[in-house]
């Protein structure tokens, strides 16, 4: 009996996206641009093609990043020396959380254009 509940909530269960999700694999190179709220600059993010590695550039650093999917955001992570930056994009609100771990620590956020 509890088998066939599990199967019959399960069966009608739907999932709705609440925003589409910029980065879906599409097999094309995907671009962001977001702005912080704190000095206005900017941070451009790119998804290289269908895999989970990007790139992350502002105006201080750039380079390649990993990139882990998670219910309704990613997280771009580059680790350059000891720093390790990870930049959280939130598709719901279009905003993003930024923190830096190591000798330059520190965070932003702000919002991007999708």
């Amino acid at each position: 009996m509890k088998n066939f509940l599990l199967l019959s909530l399960l069966g009608t269960a739907t999932v709705t996206p609440v925003w589409a999700n910029p980065f879906a694999p599409t097999g094309e190179n995907i671009t962001i641009t977001c702005t912080s709220d704190r000095d206005g600059s900017d941070v451009t993010l790119t998804r290289m093609g269908s895999s989970f590695q990007g790139i992350i550039e502002t105006t201080d650093i750039s380079g390649d990043a990993m990139i882990f999917p998670g219910v309704n955001s990613l997280t771009f992570m580059h680790i350059e020396g000891d720093d390790v930056m990870t930049f959280v994009v939130h598709f719901d609100t279009h905003e993003y959380d930024l923190s830096v771990q190591g000798p330059h620590a520190g965070n932003d956020h702000g919002n991007c254009d999708v």
